[in-house]
């Protein structure tokens, strides 16, 4: 595929009334295919941020106002089966924005990196000639491994609140700039506010105690207020929605322009976000397409947000790309096919807060309609940030105290609180996932056939149930916590009131040392590397100490480092290197500590993944003594 660099494109403007053969030369030498314009559409995806498809007007919900999504629905084909492959804001726009699933592109938790080198949406459609720019939130890591232009310092930071729509206008602005700059060039745009997600922005236009609440709702005061809080940003989000397709027909490319407006998962209420419940799961899609998608349709097409990249590819004219978890459904919005997907998978693998427990469930859907999950941890209760850490419109204490009165909020409160180890939901009569059919003699032979189709799945992705029930975090101890060679745990999963030392021991045997590479990445502090029959460090600002060289391919290793910089390694009872450091190393910061590799990186040298065995790497607090 041509490859088209993106810079010198604007004077191309300038030649519109030069003569043909000029112009063409003026193209071949900028890179530029001159059927730009003819072949490849403008594309415009619209992610709001935790929206239930069904809280939108053009899905049924009369209390909502969502006038521009609706119209683009009028205008274009609405999916009623399109899923999320997982509940979370960075694993699921890992998804979409790489074609592969959790486990394949490595973002599983929430706020976790993408394996070194995964390719992806902005690398694919750069290839084919496309401005790829996104506008907002990012929320995929690293993100300098994903060559998007960032438009907007302010737009898409978490705070302030006013930040959360692009109240400087910065994405409109470039909307007009490009096309006249840039109008030979076709462009991706994302746009991706932070609404609806919490905290919602106050109520204003809605009446609580008028409002319709959803089923899988406990019916309280502050559900309703919270509510109405939710709907007052999803009113938000489609006004940005209405200023981005204004500016895309003042330009005058509605005609050449593909207009997707979808969500990445349900909304931050119980058994939504962060479940593997169909409201968790299930997203808008709506795609407009003038000419070519027909106006007013409505597709049963099973889809997931896997698909988005690979169909992305597809519309500009690309080739199929191979290894993907995701299939183009371009066939669909041309109306030369109604099915896509027979299943399609997804995941919650929850977020790394050491406050949560770890409670993972894979899950297969299926186009007759069946929903079945597997829960890893049953006995374990399930908690998110909606039982006490997110105050804004808080709600959840009123579910707790109506349970002890009411069967059906107590029935609620439990199902999203505790999970059976199987769950099986027929999605054609028991939309709201009530009835659970996994212990239905009825439907023993299904529960049977989706559990080989899940384990199916899960061996051609290469995830095991081991590895789904160890998942990314560190194993404990009274004084410290191990870290499995080639994982990594986030900053997140650590209480820093009791994991921050004044004496940090870190311990490991080590084989394969004449090759080696990383031993481990400690929260951005420093990087321990044995290499090449050295150990040493890779401080934060680039700076190296190192050890002396060593006779040893293997050894047990000792690391002491003190909260004043006196640091100390040994390798089989030898002093090797002794060095004072600069400030506090000892101390959790953001990031990741990991073990034989860097999280979501992948260097070369002394700080290459490891090539040997890391046996038992431990980060122990202040002293290895331990008394009975």
């Amino acid at each position: 595929m041509l490859k088209i660099p993106l810079k010198n494109q604007a004077p191309l403007r300038h030649l519109k009334n030069s003569h043909p053969v000029l112009i063409l030369v003026a193209w071949l030498c900028c890179g530029i295919s001159p059927a730009f314009s003819q072949n490849k559409p403008n594309v415009v995806i619209f992610i709001a941020d935790d929206l239930n498809q069904q809280d939108i007007g053009c899905y049924g919900n009369s209390d909502v106002s969502t006038p521009n999504m609706d119209r683009l629905a009028a205008e274009g084909m609405r999916f009623n089966r399109a899923y999320a492959a997982t509940p979370m804001c960075a694993p699921s726009r890992s998804v979409m924005f790489t074609g592969l699933y959790p486990f394949r592109n490595g973002s599983q938790m929430n706020h976790f990196t993408v394996r070194p080198h995964t390719r992806n949406l902005p690398q694919f459609l750069q290839q084919l000639g496309y401005r790829v720019v996104i506008s907002g939130k990012t929320d995929v890591f690293p993100l300098h491994n994903f060559p998007f232009e960032k438009i907007g310092k302010a737009f898409g930071q978490y705070f302030p609140v006013a930040n959360r729509l692009d109240r400087k206008k910065e994405t409109v602005q470039m909307i007009g700039q490009h096309f006249k700059e840039r109008p030979e060039q076709p462009i991706c745009l994302i746009v991706a506010p932070w609404v609806p997600h919490v905290p919602w922005f106050p109520n204003r236009d809605f009446d609580p105690g008028k409002l319709k609440v959803p089923d899988y709702l406990a019916d309280t005061k502050a559900t309703r207020k919270a509510l109405a809080a939710y709907y007052q940003s999803i009113g938000a989000a489609d006004k940005m929605l209405g200023e981005v397709l204004q500016a895309v027909d003042k330009a005058g490319q509605k005609n050449n322009t593909v207009v997707m407006c979808i969500s990445d998962q349900g909304a931050q209420f119980p058994s939504a976000k962060w479940s593997a419940y169909d409201q968790g799961l299930r997203v808008p899609l709506i795609v407009r397409w003038p000419g070519k998608v027909a106006a007013g349709s409505v597709s049963d097409a099973l889809v997931s947000l896997v698909d988005l990249t690979p169909t992305l590819v597809d519309l500009g004219g690309g080739k199929e790309v191979e290894g993907l978890d995701g299939r183009s459904f371009k066939e669909v919005l041309l109306n030369k096919t109604k099915a896509h997907h027979s299943y399609i998978f997804a995941e919650t693998s929850m977020e790394p807060h050491f406050w949560y427990n770890y409670t993972p469930a894979r899950t297969i859907i299926t186009a007759d309609g069946f929903h079945y999950i597997r829960n890893y941890h049953p006995g374990a209760r399930f908690i998110t940030h909606i039982d006490k850490v997110e105050q804004n419109e808080f709600y959840f204490d009123s579910w707790v105290a109506a349970a002890e009165t009411d069967p059906r909020a107590r029935m609620l409160l439990h199902r999203y609180s505790y999970h059976p180890p199987e769950e099986l939901f027929d999605l054609n009569t028991d939309r709201n996932e009530f009835n659970n059919l996994a212990a239905d003699p009825a439907y023993h032979s299904k529960v049977k056939e989706l559990e080989a189709l899940l384990d199916k799945e899960l061996q051609r992705q290469g995830e095991t149930d081991a590895m789904i029930l160890e998942g990314p975090l560190p194993q404990f101890f009274d004084q410290g916590y191990a870290i499995r060679q080639n994982m990594g745990a986030s900053s997140l999963s650590f209480n820093k009131k009791r994991w921050n030392p004044d004496t940090l021991i870190i311990t490991a045997y080590l084989d394969g040392m004449d090759k080696g590479g990383v031993v481990c990445d400690y929260f951005n502090n420093f990087k321990l590397y044995a290499y090449q029959h050295q150990v040493g460090l890779v401080l934060a600002n680039g700076a190296t100490v190192t050890s002396r060289p060593l006779q040893a391919d293997q050894g047990h290793l000792i690391f002491r480092l003190s909260r004043e910089g006196d640091l100390e390694i040994r390798l089989n009872r030898q002093v090797i290197l002794k060095e004072t450091l600069q400030g506090d190393l000892t101390k959790i910061k953001g990031g990741y500590v990991t073990c034989g590799k860097i999280q979501g990186e992948e260097l070369a040298g002394k700080l290459q993944p490891y090539e040997g065995k890391i046996t038992d790497l431990r980060f122990t607090m202040n002293e290895l003594s331990r008394m009975p």
